[in-house]
């Protein structure tokens, strides 16, 4: 099974795992709630772990950390907003326990309940944190004229597999070692002496950037005898294949801990399979 199945694979159980445990928390949330109407006894337990799942949510999550900086505000506030609004009613139920404050307290956990499950702002925060990037107008100090002037300033979308996200946070930054390119193909070869990363131009029409082996070998702490760049037979400059490993003339093939050691540092997330050959015609041609 290739690699990207396994991905796509993995991804669809992570998801429906996580939209499980909020189905979960949305439903304690309503039963503490209406436990708060008739005892005490749980309804400060209940906020501090509120409290705590609120913060510890928006502030672990990978992806709301990765987010532009003008959506982060709007990601919080989609995501801490049931929140906030299941420890007021909690600490109203503390404090007003008068028959109107019970019907009162009672109609916002049914709302609340039926509100975070139909609406599940935990997801629609994640979506919005997935957004394109916004827009952002610079001044452009070369531009002819007055010297002044804007230009679009487009955020690279990060992918979502292991490999590709790596290369696209650490290779294919501004002023990285191989800025404009991303990864479309990772294969193992030459029965497993070697993996092969299929590389192109995220800008079409463009080349890949001439690579720096030294620079490469320095950021994936790979011997530069290990890294080789070569062409794409069959296309043109806007493709490029790394090669990771020892030349078919430089002896065994390398054994198992050697791959786990390449597999961590050069291409953290990926599981290497043995292939022994390759066809990348589906990821040349999409």
């Amino acid at each position: 099974m290739p690699l990207r199945t396994y991905i796509q694979t993995t991804r669809r159980a992570g998801s429906a795992a996580v939209s499980g445990v909020g189905r979960l928390a949305t439903l304690a949330g309503g039963s503490a709630m209406t436990a708060g109407l008739f005892t005490d006894a749980g309804t400060l337990p209940a906020i501090l772990t509120t409290i705590a799942a609120g913060l510890g949510g928006a502030f672990l999550s990978p992806r709301f950390q990765l987010a532009h900086p003008m959506k982060k505000p709007i990601v919080y506030t989609i995501y801490l907003t049931p929140h906030t609004v299941l420890v007021s009613n909690l600490i109203t139920e503390l404090a007003w326990d008068a028959t109107e404050g019970r019907l009162v307290q009672g109609g916002v956990a049914v709302l609340w309940t039926a509100g975070v499950w139909w609406l599940r702002p935990g997801k629609l925060a994640k979506r919005v944190a997935k957004w394109p990037e916004p827009v952002i107008e610079t001044e452009d100090t070369e531009g002819d004229g007055d010297g002044t002037g804007a230009e679009a300033e487009v955020a690279i979308a990060i992918p979502d597999d292991p490999a590709g996200r790596w290369w696209a946070l650490n290779a294919a930054k501004k002023d990285g070692v191989a800025e404009g390119t991303r990864v479309i193909a990772v294969r193992a070869i030459e029965d497993r002496r070697r993996v092969a990363v299929a590389l192109t131009a995220i800008e079409k029409g463009e080349p890949v950037p001439d690579i720096k082996i030294k620079r490469l070998s320095a950021l994936m702490n790979v011997p530069e005898e290990l890294l080789e760049m070569q062409a794409i037979p069959g296309h043109g400059a806007g493709f490029a294949m790394l090669l990771i490993g020892p030349k078919p003339e430089a002896g065994p093939a390398p054994d198992d801990d050697v791959w786990a050691e390449i597999g961590r540092s050069a291409l953290p997330g990926v599981t290497l399979t043995e292939i022994n050959e390759y066809d990348m015609s589906k990821e040349l041609h999409p």
